[in-house]
């Protein structure tokens, strides 16, 4: 671009100020651009550009049709970058050529007359920086007039977010990293946690790896990624190396942690090939990698390696962003490395606290036991009468207390060696002479045992510096040990030099030790459990003991051993004495002394552990010396019971086999397995175990007895050195009938396992009472099954069930292996519900489709009875089943419900058509209903004009007026039945009961039915009690049906016949007889006389011959009452009866008073000048009702619709005012609503006159406002006397 001169005062003052892009727009030739020069600029855009210019905000104006970069300030040109200033005079379309296409349609829809817009946090890929580059902004279009008002061009202000967007995205992600820190309980986790995180923010991030430095040596190992799911590739490697040769490392990990900076690897495509494209769509070109590392750490915790988004610059945010990430997951990580610290020192803790506790438990045994063995027989000495011990208790006391001292000596041992305190005293020793003595103590015990005992000591070449006292236990020990575990085979003892050291071996050919053992034998306390062993004796600490006095004479122990084959331990200890401390040396040895005292409790104690070490003394039985005659006899019940005894102690069982053989068999056995073995072959009665045994210990074998069907059911006491209730309770939940913890007293021991053989003994009756009820179940009529357990184990099916299954020897077997068909069917839920809750099942034909052994599942139906059984404690212990085959009566069912399939299809074809038939009949309802209601209409202004006609001309004419008259009546009585039909089909009909007498009725009846009687002169007879006979019900209705019976009687009798109307209680009924001599009732006619629209007797006067409703009509409302109606006839021209019989009334004697149905009829009164307005369609009936009011003496006005009758009351201002309900334009309803809305007609009475008179009609008339309703047509003296009456309420009121 040309730059000019300033072009004048104009150019001066509209680009004036603005700072640089003043300056730049001032120098510009805008005459090379479709602007033209400034001079020539429209004035508002001149205006303009002085306020862009001069304002700090970010502003742009586009001019013209081009939309020109006509004028921006120093605020927005660094949103252009590089494009900057070239931008300057160029269009808009080639400035923003790459957003175009999202930013151009708006623009030209502001330029084209459009409304200004509004973008907020548009994100905008930009290339303004030589790349393409997310970016966002919030800006808005706005019209810029031209001098002629037209819009001219789009002013442009704009704010850049990118940073806003970004950051706020960054810090989520940080934020979530931060927040789930603590989450992470391992390096790996925290790992896989951030890559997690990492993933929700691609944006920034397109890939990770996380490495972890912990892994194998020299490398590191890839925990966690994210961005690379789905890519395998070289950029993606397990483990990179950071120690030695890097350079074909994939990532410069090496580098990083030598520097402990971040790394900035170029040219990802160039090292690895064709990355994965990242969320924008272009795979990231560079990444990061940053050493996990905290200040002041010799070495890092791993590495993060970071994909760089293509489309954000690399400045100090973006790369903030690296180190904030990968400080908060060195943050996490030593959170979840502060985690495993403590994790493992609680660990280390509890098995500190392990070893303590089966210390204790081992050394508790060790102690008890001896104990027991000491206070027991000093118990019985004290008891007896010399006071004194001797014999083989003495004996048993003696060798308990050296027991006791090897234990306690050796725990002694074991303290001062850890704490430092042991005085040892080496001097030179011929040690092999040493340690073939030692062996030769143990030679008897080891020929006792039938084993071979080689011992190989040669002669060694110079004396051996040793602690005396501590060669001897590391001799002793070994032997023990070699004893103990070794059955058949030999034992071997070896010394020799080998260089400068001298080795010990001691060899068996024992039980041996598996490979996972060897490394924590020589751990104190440790025991390995479940190896086979002459007893289970021991605290636990001889091998670590041996292991620490070796190490005290510098030397080392070793074991080999191969389970099943034996074990070899080797003793080596240095020459000399250099190795040992100078003070604790000696040069010559000190005088032997005897070693019995050391030798001895390991001899004793070994030789216990052999078979044959039961001997008894000849001492008097213990229990004479502590048990009275009355306790011995008030406790044995059996002293032919046989104990079975079971202890790995020699001594105990000796013991414990003199106390109980005073009352009983005793066998004793030296473990577990031997006792049930002997269980086996001869049952006992009750068995006494210790718990810590050789081969098979105390819960061993107490789960061996209960798992054995012969055996399951034999009482079991534990003897355990374990006390405490928690050991206590183990043994009871194992199974134990009782525990007894050492040391105890002979007493209590032979009181508990007396009661437990009285309880066996009960348990037994029991036993033989439920074979009792075995055999019962087995010889009953009905299959019967039971179930044991939640694994539905039969443990009885009768034969009847086996049969009706189709199944044999179900016993023993669970439910799913016998019915696996059922393995779905809901029967097994059905199962576990009744096993859980406890709710019986019951159930008639439930299908059940199972294989009766024809080798396929047959369609099978059962009832069944399914119960649970539970135990003593109330918790389910099985179920019991009583079943019955029912498959047979449910095929002849299914056949026979086939065979009504056809007889079902009728039915629904006849209830179709009855459908229809009972739509039709609604649609005759309805039309009789519309036909009473449009038969109403004409009635009325009839009846109106007869009563004028009356009033006007006196006698004149009143044969022809009689005549028009009865027939209007006749025909409002024809309109009547119709409606009372239609009401009846439809149980429209409501009965208002109350109490009332027969006679009232009647009376109403005959008045009803008087004109009729009268006009044919027929004799009416009446005998019924005027009080006495009540009923409940309807009296209109009541009055309805006599009327309905003395009309009929009187239409088909001839002229002065005979017509008798009766009353009589009949025990609890009222019965009513209307008899006549008329024409009579043909036989064939009477069964069907009480059906509608049945006629029979048309052809004497078919004038009086009506529709066939009003017999109908009665039995119809009898029946509402509860009663019935019966019509007799002995045929034609012999008259008929008609008898209706009615609950009576229970309760008053009469009819209050007060409820009295007989009124005199109101006589019309003088009008009074009242306003009557009549509002009626029907313009005839309206004008002649209006006529008759008006010869009363009111004032009458007339209206033929809604909105006329509104215009006539707002200026007559009726007292009263007679609505037609059916009128055009406004109906009846909202004529009265209107009216009653008038401030003016406060005391307007409203009557509804309509053709309509159902009950549902009367409550609508009710619910708009009426005060009364009539039905048409009127009767002129009923209307008389409603106007009486609300004008004399309306003086009352005044």
């Amino acid at each position: 671009m040309a730059r000019v001169g300033v072009q004048g005062s104009a150019v001066e003052g509209c680009l004036a100020g603005g700072g640089e892009m003043g300056a730049l727009m001032r120098s510009f030739d805008w005459s090379r651009t479709s602007l033209g020069p400034v001079a020539g600029w429209p004035t508002s855009l001149k205006t303009m550009a002085g306020v862009v210019l001069n304002t700090r905000f970010p502003m742009l104006i586009w001019w013209g049709p081009d939309l020109i970069h006509a004028v921006y300030n120093d605020s927005y040109r660094p949103f252009l970058c590089n494009k900057h200033p070239a931008s300057l005079g160029a269009p808009a379309n080639e400035v923003w050529a790459e957003i175009w296409g999202v930013v151009g349609p708006m623009a030209r829809g502001v330029l084209e007359g459009g409304p200004a817009t509004w973008s907020e946090h548009l994100l905008l890929w930009m290339q303004r920086r030589g790349f393409v580059e997310e970016t966002y902004f919030s800006f808005s279009y706005s019209p810029v007039p031209r001098d002629d008002g037209r819009v001219g061009g789009v002013l442009v202000t704009v704010h850049e977010t990118t940073e806003q967007i970004q950051d706020d995205r960054q810090l989520r992600m940080l934020r979530d990293l931060a927040a789930r820190a603590a989450d992470a309980k391992s390096a790996e986790e925290a790992c896989r946690t951030a890559a997690e995180i990492f993933a929700t923010n691609e944006a920034d991030l397109p890939f990770t790896l996380l490495y972890l430095a912990d892994g194998r040596e020299g490398e590191a190992r890839l925990v966690g990624e994210s961005g690379l799911a789905r890519y395998d590739g070289p950029a993606k490697p397990a483990s990179v190396p950071i120690r030695g040769d890097t350079s074909q490392a994939a990532w410069p990990l090496a580098e990083a942690a030598r520097t402990g900076r971040e790394v900035l690897v170029d040219d990802l495509a160039g090292r690895f090939g064709a990355l994965p494209a990242s969320r924008w769509g272009s795979p990231p070109e560079r990444a990061f990698v940053l050493p996990l590392v905290r200040t002041g750490q010799p070495e890092p915790y791993g590495f993060l390696v970071a994909g760089m988004s293509p489309h954000r610059l690399l400045d100090d945010r973006y790369c903030g962003l690296f180190r904030l990430s990968a400080d908060q997951v060195v943050t996490t990580i030593g959170n979840a490395r502060a985690h495993e610290e403590a994790r493992a020192h609680a660990e280390a803790l509890a098995m500190i606290d392990r070893a303590k506790t089966a210390f204790f438990s081992n050394a508790s045994h060790e102690l008890r036991t001896p104990l027991t063995l000491i206070l027991g027989p000093v118990e019985d000495a004290l008891a007896s009468g010399t006071g004194t011990l001797g014999g083989e208790a003495l004996r048993w006391v003696h060798r308990s207390t050296m027991r006791l001292a090897k234990l306690v000596n050796a725990l002694l041992d074991f303290s001062r060696i850890e704490a430092g305190r042991i005085q040892a005293a080496y001097e030179p020793i011929d040690l092999a002479a040493l340690t073939i003595d030692l062996a030769s103590a143990f030679r008897s015990a080891f020929e006792r045992a039938g084993l071979a005992f080689d011992v190989d000591c040669t002669t060694l070449e110079e004396p051996v510096f040793v602690d005396r006292d501590m060669w001897e236990k590391i001799v002793l020990n070994l032997l023990s040990n070699a004893l103990k575990f070794t059955f058949e085979g030999k034992v071997r003892v070896a010394l020799q030099a080998v260089g400068n050291h001298v080795e010990l071996t001691v060899e068996d050919t024992g039980t041996g030790i598996a490979e996972d053992e060897l490394p924590r034998l020589f751990d104190r306390f440790h025991r390995i459990q479940g190896a086979r062993s002459r007893t289970h004796e021991g605290s636990g600490i001889g091998l670590a003991l041996v292991q620490e006095l070796v190490r005290l004479h510098g030397g080392r122990i070793q074991v080999a051993s191969e389970l099943g084959k034996g074990t070899r331990f080797s003793v080596v200890i240095p020459l000399g004495a250099a190795h040992l401390p100078a003070d604790r040396v000696r040069a010559e040895p000190a005088p032997a002394s005897s070693r019995s005292g050391v030798v001895a409790p390991y001899v004793e104690e070994a030789l216990r552990w052999l078979p044959g070490a039961d001997a008894d003394g000849d001492e008097a039985p213990i229990s004479e010396r502590f048990l009275s005659e009355s306790s011995i006899g008030a406790l044995a019940p059996n002293p032919n019971a046989r104990i079975l005894l079971v202890d790995d102690n020699a001594d105990m069982r000796a013991y414990v086999r003199r106390i109980l053989g005073e009352h009983w068999k005793v066998e004793a056995v030296a473990d577990g397995a031997a006792a049930l073995e002997a269980a086996r072959a001869s049952r006992p009665d009750l068995v006494l175990t210790d718990v810590m045994m050789p081969n098979l210990d105390g819960f061993g074998l107490l789960r061996a007895l209960r798992d054995d069907a012969s055996l399951c059911d034999v009482p079991v006491i534990m003897l355990s050195a374990r006390a405490g209730e928690e050991s206590r309770v183990e043994g009871l939940q194992a199974g134990a009938d009782d525990y007894l913890p050492k040391p105890f007293s002979a007493r209590e021991l032979v009181a508990r396992i007396t009661v437990h053989l009285q309880i066996a003994e009960l348990r037994m009756s029991a036993v033989r009472e439920r074979t009792k009820m075995h055999a019962l179940f087995m010889q009953a009529p009905v299959a019967i099954a039971s179930l044991r357990g939640p694994r539905y184990v039969f443990e009885l099916a009768n034969p009847r069930y086996e049969v009706m299954v189709g199944k044999e020897h179900l016993v023993g077997r669970a439910y799913a292996e016998v019915f696996p068909e059922l393995a779905n069917h809901p029967i097994i839920g059905i199962i576990d519900r009744v096993y859980t809750t406890g709710t019986p099942y019951v159930t008639d034909e439930e299908r059940l489709d199972i294989d009766r052994g024809s080798g396929h599942v047959e369609e099978s139906y059962f009832s069944f009875n399914l119960c649970a059984v539970r135990g003593e404690s109330g918790e389910p212990e099985g179920l019991l089943c009583v079943a019955i085959d029912v498959t047979d009566r449910m095929r002849a069912r299914k056949r026979l419900e086939d065979a009504m399939k056809e007889r079902g299809e009728l039915l629904v074809r006849e209830q179709e058509a009855r459908r229809q038939a009972e739509s039709a009949n609604r649609s005759k309802d309805e039309f009789l209903a519309m036909l009473g209601h449009e038969l109403r209409n004409p009635l009325a202004p009839i009846t109106t004009a007869l009563h004028l006609m009356r009033m006007r001309i006196g006698d004149a004419g009143a044969r022809e007026r009689a005549v028009i008259e009865r027939q209007v009546k006749h025909l409002t009585q024809l309109v009547d039945d119709l409606l009372d039909v239609s009401r009846i089909t439809r149980g429209k009909v409501e009965l208002k009961k109350e109490r009332i007498e027969i006679a009232e009725v009647v009376a109403k009846a005959i008045e009803m039915a008087s004109p009729l009687l009268e006009q044919r002169r027929h004799h009416l007879t009446v005998e019924v009690p005027s009080r006495g006979l009540l009923v409940d019900g309807d009296g209109t209705r009541l009055a309805q049906v006599m009327s309905n019976l003395l009309t009929n009687s009187a239409k088909y009798t001839e002229s002065g016949g005979q017509i008798a109307v009766e009353a009589e209680r009949r025990e609890r009924d009222i019965e009513i007889r209307v008899r006549d001599n008329g024409i009579g009732i043909a036989p064939d006619v009477l069964p069907t006389v009480f059906d509608f629209f049945v006629q029979d007797r048309q052809a004497l006067d078919r004038a009086q011959g009506g529709l066939g409703l009003g017999l109908a009509i009665v039995r119809n409302l009898v029946t509402m009452h509860g009663g019935t109606v019966s019509a007799r006839s002995e045929g034609k021209g012999r008259g008929s009866e008609f008898t209706v019989r009615l609950p009576a009334a229970a309760g008053l004697a009469e009819v209050e008073a007060a409820r009295a149905r007989v009124r005199a009829p109101m006589k019309a009164q003088g009008g009074g000048g009242h306003r009557i307005l009549v509002v009626d369609d029907n313009e005839d009936a309206a004008a002649l009702l209006a006529e008759s009011l008006g010869s009363l003496g009111y004032q009458t006005r007339v209206a033929s619709d809604g909105p006329s009758a509104l215009r006539v009351a707002e200026k007559f201002r009726p007292d009263i005012a007679l609505l037609d309900i059916g009128l055009p334009v406004m109906d009846g309803y909202e004529l009265a609503h209107r009216l009653r809305e008038r401030p003016e007609l406060t005391r307007l009475r409203l009557i509804a006159v309509t053709g309509y008179g159902q009950e549902s009609d009367r409550s609508l008339s009710r619910e708009a406002g009426f005060d009364a309703h009539l039905v048409k047509p009127v009767q002129f003296d009923r209307l008389a006397g409603l106007f009486a009456e609300m004008f004399g309420q309306e003086g009352e009121a005044e």
